[in-house]
């Protein structure tokens, strides 16, 4: 490799990032003054175009797992990941707009809503709910903020010579101040930017793969050729000859219907600003997603092909000592910091773009159900929204400096750990939102009942199970994935405990099924 130019190409890469994140802070700066109220840092005031929140729950969907951890994961054990877990998620928006999008953005403003347990306490009634929901989003962010930790850490740490660790805080400092300053309407700002260099970064990476290797069809069989029948090209001897049930966890349950349970991307729809524009929040979604994520995933074949037909290749993305997460720091700061600096760092953008747009919304999450779900709703209701507001800020500097607390401990596969949040969220409160809307015989116990089933049966098989198997030996051990147990032992608890429990909901219930008649 000529030092030189590698050196250059680093220090091209270097100033690029710089930039893009003293934009992104003097966003934050300016958006301070606009935030007045707790209403205004949780959803900007209710106030947001919808090209701008759909742009940015495409890229909190997207996230560092498919633009960092998904290659990786492809590079590794081959490329039918993609079509597992990542291409369902395109349904996934129409139909959190189809289920929950209309009720969700017309019932805020009258009932005040701003988080998901928000919206499942006002549906069923009562604290309990919004206790469970507040701890299994908690649960989920653990691992799944951890995972966009790691790509910032190991991107910047591998760009700037430095430890993973200091990297990974300063890009969770970055994204903590300008959430702190400007909520909700910096993070529309600055996401739109973020998912416009995704989408970027997206199709010149798939201009690129094309010019390298001659396209998809040739990289599939030269593969193919080189490694004789592994399990590479075949996800059934991949997953122990598992991987219908595989299919079945993520493709029908999970990645689509589930992510009507990610707050990180639902939670947007109450800031739109029009709810007769929902519709394009989820063209919107899908068709970005539908765009950014298959082009990362082809990244991860495209050096898969390289490493078939160059012998350096794979001594060089193992040399880095990041196992399968090496595959994005070795082709953008390694390959392109010589032959395409600019490109490059265009790419890094993109990725570290993609996890901001994840962790600005687990900081406000986090800090909203500790202070807001939990505190004020159960405990403190006669708190002032001044009062609120500045707990808010608090609740969000401590969640900031807990997620930097957590990159002391080096993390797994980043696809492996965003995997385990996104089910959590999905089995804590996909069956109580997707039955809420759909079904009138729901009652405030059955709601209260199934959350909690969700959220505990799936933080259970997820860290006594699942963290020391492996998602390979949980899989033949116990069938399907540890969140779809629990989305549907919550579906099923929440339809048996309704049926046998006295008929109590909360007021947004009579709302949504009108031809129930309200208790007098």
């Amino acid at each position: 490799m000529d030092e030189a130019a590698f050196a250059t190409g680093k220090l091209i890469e270097g100033i690029i990032i710089v930039i893009w994140i003293a934009l992104i802070l003097g966003i934050g700066l300016w958006s301070r003054k606009k935030v007045k109220a707790s209403g205004d840092l949780l959803v900007g005031g209710r106030a947001i175009p919808v090209w701008m929140l759909g742009m940015w729950s495409a890229g909190a969907s997207v996230s560092a797992w498919a633009f960092f951890g998904l290659p990786g994961g492809i590079y590794a054990a081959g490329a039918w990941q993609h079509w597992a877990i990542c291409t369902p998620m395109i349904a996934g928006f129409p139909l959190t707009v189809i289920f929950l999008g209309r009720w969700m953005r017309v019932s805020a403003k009258k009932y005040n809503l701003m988080t998901m347990p928000d919206f499942l306490g006002e549906v069923y009634g009562g604290k309990l709910i919004r206790i469970f929901a507040a701890i299994g989003i908690v649960i989920a962010c653990i691992f799944y903020a951890t995972a966009q930790f790691k790509a910032i850490g190991v991107l910047i740490g591998t760009l700037l010579n430095i430890p993973y660790q200091p990297a990974a805080a300063l890009g969770i400092a970055i994204s903590a101040v300008y959430v702190l300053l400007g909520g909700f309407i910096a993070g529309a700002i600055i996401n739109s930017l973020n998912v416009s260099m995704m989408i970027i970064a997206s199709l010149l990476a798939v201009g690129l793969g094309y010019t390298w290797t001659g396209g998809y069809g040739k990289m599939l069989a030269t593969i193919s050729a080189a490694t004789g029948g592994t399990t590479w090209l075949n996800n059934d001897a991949a997953l122990g000859g598992f991987a219908w049930f595989f299919w079945i966890s993520w493709a029908l349950l999970l990645s689509s219907f589930g992510l009507v349970g990610q707050p990180a991307i639902v939670q947007k729809l109450y800031g739109v600003k029009k709810p007769s524009t929902l519709w394009m929040w989820g063209l919107l979604g899908g068709i970005i997603f539908g765009v950014t994520c298959p082009a990362y995933c082809y990244l991860g074949v495209v050096t898969k092909y390289l490493a078939v037909t160059d012998p350096t290749v794979a001594p060089a993305i193992t040399g880095l000592g990041l196992g399968a997460d090496g595959v994005i720091a070795w082709l953008t700061v390694y390959k392109l910091g010589v032959e395409a600096p600019i490109l490059g760092g265009l790419l890094i953008a993109g990725v570290i773009g993609a996890a901001w747009s994840t962790i600005d919304g687990f900081i406000m999450m986090g800090g909203a159900a500790i202070v807001r779900d939990i505190i004020n709703k159960c405990f403190r209701p006669n708190w002032t929204d001044k009062q609120l507001l500045k707990y808010l800020r608090i609740a969000m500097l401590v969640v900031g400096i807990i997620m930097a607390i957590e990159t002391l401990f080096p993390s797994e596969i980043i696809t492996w750990l965003a995997a385990i949040g996104w089910a959590q969220f999905a089995a804590t409160l996909a069956p109580a939102l997707l039955l809420a809307t759909t079904w009138r015989g729901v009652t405030k116990w059955g709601g209260t009942a199934g959350v909690a089933v969700g959220t505990l049966v799936c933080a259970f098989l997820t860290l006594v199970y699942r963290i020391p198997l492996g998602t390979k030996t949980f899989i033949t051990t116990f069938y399907l994935d540890a969140g779809a147990w629990g989305m549907i032992l919550g579906f099923l608890t929440i339809i048996i405990v309704s049926l046998v429990t006295k008929k109590e909901r909360g007021p947004l219930y009579y709302d949504i099924h009108k031809d129930v008649p309200k208790p007098q």
